[in-house]
């Protein structure tokens, strides 16, 4: 006797045995791809390896307690209404180096004044010196102004140098004639616990984007256009591709490759507390970029903590306001730098 034979499957039967099989395809193309890609990233990490140290294009090293501190010097070419105007230094910010101040800094040196530009550690030429603390930077600042014999310059600081400015008006009075916000408030940002953020800094896929996003003009050019305001043509043309391999060309080192992505697991930047802001007693300014949104509500903050001193709004600027608008900026830091000499 032919046993029955069993009822063919259902559609919903068909339906999901089909999509089980899809399934394990696509789970299995996704294991392949990920390996592959773990693969690609950490061989392509190995040929990529960048030098610890590169040499720096323009300026010298100024030797400040075993830390060499890169510096540009623009000597005043203008005359100034001053018998003895103060000189500035210029302190950059978050990824920056003394390449974001190359076309303010002749403009101001224009005006009558020496003009000096720091590297802080962790992103630009300096090497050496500790990057997580904000005294111990600005202690490097003022040990900077004096092994160069800089008669107590107004210090400008741009963004996170805003803090490292008003640090070293601070805690070196004596070494300064004035202090200039631009564009920074000098306080933290909080980023909460860091952990996942270390995490994934670990990874070699970080390694391979950052990698890409520094050697990459068509990448990194953009992201500068972009905080730089409706104003800025800075970053256009085979000039702008120019600024950004420059600006980036110090980001190439291992040392501050190291740095940047060992900075993924704090939970906040270098910064002063608000009482420390209010007790700065140098003379006071602001320079701001009238289209920055980078920095939110910081302005009235920063107006607040500093006893609401001199400011310019500059049109035009984001935050980038120093290649935005060069010549405002410039123009900017003699004015409020020319009341600081009659202080």
């Amino acid at each position: 006797m032919t046993p029955p034979s069993a009822p063919p499957p259902s559609g919903d039967c068909r339906f999901l045995r089909r999509t089980g099989r899809i399934l394990r395809r696509a789970v299995l193309v996704g294991v392949v791809g990920l390996v592959l890609l773990t693969v690609a990233s950490v061989v392509g990490n190995a040929v990529t390896t960048p030098p610890d140290t590169l040499e720096p294009e323009a300026g010298a090293y100024a030797d400040v307690s075993g830390v060499a501190v890169h510096y540009e010097h623009w000597a005043a070419t203008g005359e100034h209404t001053s018998a003895d105007p103060a000189p500035v230094v210029l302190l950059p910010g978050f990824a920056e180096s003394t390449v974001a101040f190359r076309a303010t800094a002749p403009l101001i040196a224009a005006q009558g004044r020496d003009v000096y530009a720091f590297d802080l550690p962790g992103f630009g030429y300096t090497r050496g010196g500790d990057t997580e603390d904000v005294r111990l930077q600005a202690d490097l600042v003022a040990g900077s102004i004096r092994a160069l014999g800089i008669p107590r310059p107004v210090v400008v600081g741009h963004s996170l140098g805003a803090a490292v400015a008003g640090g070293t008006a601070l805690w070196h009075p004596e070494d300064v004639g004035g202090v200039i916000f631009a564009d920074g408030d000098a306080q933290d940002l909080n980023f909460g616990d860091g952990t996942w953020r270390a995490r994934i800094a670990r990874l070699p896929y970080t390694t391979s984007a950052y990698r890409i996003f520094t050697r990459f003009t068509w990448l990194n050019r953009a992201a500068l256009a972009g905080s730089c305001g409706s104003a800025c043509t800075a970053f256009h043309g085979d000039d702008g591709a120019r600024l950004a391999q420059q600006w980036m060309r110090p980001l190439m080192q291992g040392d501050v490759e190291h740095s940047l992505l060992g900075s993924a697991g704090r939970s906040g930047i270098l910064h002063l507390q608000e009482d420390q802001t209010r007790a700065v007693t140098v003379p006071r300014a602001i320079i701001w970029g009238a289209e920055d949104t980078r920095s939110g509500g910081s302005l009235q903050d920063t107006r607040d903590r500093l006893g609401h001193p001199e400011e310019r709004i500059v049109d035009g600027a984001a935050h980038d306001v120093m290649n935005a608008q060069p010549r405002a900026f410039a123009d900017a830091v003699g004015a409020l730098a020319d009341g600081m000499d009659r202080h």
